[in-house]
């Protein structure tokens, strides 16, 4: 018996439909998106800093060498710290060399290399609460409510099986993209919706597991079902858009798991897709409520959909 397990990744923090014609351009993204077949198109209300006069911020930034500020979605507001001598130990830069730039929508933290300024690390908001909820810079304190602010409503669930999610998402038009910014209404009063419109890239990451519990099932050793990721891709894109009905995708998927392009009709039993997220998504229908390293912590649950294909049942499954 054969039994898979597959996540999603993210391989690039979120990024607004706006900031996505900033950052188009950079070599660094555009490898590091491209490493993404499938997608996910999403909205909440625009998130933002806000910081303390300028006099406090100087004040604390020499004196304490920490910059304090708010993050705020909707109603949503936490405090967040950066302790800049965490940040120089983590990057092994002389805390008396840097300097700040700050707005509403970006944190800039620069280096003065014999006078000239250079960019050593920075902040859209999506990418500090991104870097919180993975927990790995340690100069990122506080926001411990980070999962409050790292939650979306879905719109749409794609794939890109010859392109990739950069070609495909970003680089030319899409339609269903265009059809959100041009639908959809602001969630915050003010905001403009390419602000709310949010982008999310994923890589799946697979596993499989065999069971032996017959003679016929040691004919099968040594041989797998991940050596075609499109497959992979193609039913992951399935599974999702049968459970959680995102309302602008036209197809359904209503006959899943059967398909032509997916991993029905292969020699695997049983299937599950989780998002290897700190993130939650919500629709009209559902919420999929995801956890980082669920699969390793029994602190950390995580919804997760399971399809046998033995009976060709699909299930949601609710860590509530």
């Amino acid at each position: 018996m054969r039994s898979q397990l597959h996540q999603l990744e993210l391989v690039y923090f979120p990024i607004s439909n706006q900031e996505a014609e900033y950052v188009k351009d950079d070599p660094e993204v555009q490898e590091l998106i491209s490493q993404s077949n499938l997608y996910f198109i999403g909205q909440k209300p625009e998130t933002y800093f806000e910081f303390a006069s300028a006099e406090e911020i100087e004040s604390a930034f020499h004196n304490e060498r920490k910059l304090t500020f708010n993050v705020i979605c909707g109603n949503k507001k936490s405090q967040c710290v950066l302790d800049m001598n965490l940040l120089c130990d983590y990057y092994k830069v002389p805390v008396d060399e840097i300097g700040l730039e700050i707005g509403r929508k970006v944190i800039t933290i620069i280096r003065m290399d014999r006078e000239k300024p250079k960019v050593f690390e920075w902040f859209f908001t999506e990418k500090l609460i991104f870097e919180r909820s993975r927990g790995k810079k340690a100069f990122i304190l506080e926001l411990d409510d980070f999962s409050d602010f790292f939650t979306y409503n879905l719109h749409y669930v794609g794939i890109s099986k010859n392109q990739t999610s950069f070609e495909r998402l970003i680089v030319k038009p899409h339609d269903t993209r265009l059809r959100i910014l041009t639908n959809e209404h602001p969630l915050n009063y003010g905001s403009r919706v390419t602000d709310e419109i949010m982008l999310f890239f994923f890589r799946v990451k697979s596993q499989e597991i065999k069971q032996y519990l017959s003679e016929e099932d040691w004919n099968e050793l040594g041989k797998n079902e991940l050596e075609d990721p499109k497959r992979i891709i193609a039913d992951a894109e399935k599974a999702f858009v049968s459970v959680i009905n995102t309302s602008y995708n036209r197809v359904k998927f209503n006959g899943y798991p059967v398909s032509m392009d997916g991993l029905s009709g292969s020699k695997v039993n049983r299937l599950s897709y989780a998002i290897d997220e700190n993130i939650t998504f919500i629709t009209d229908s559902v919420s999929l409520v995801n956890k980082r390293n669920s699969l390793f912590q029994m602190e950390a649950y995580s919804d997760f959909i399971s399809i046998d294909f033995d009976d060709n049942t699909v299930k949601l499954h609710k860590a509530e």
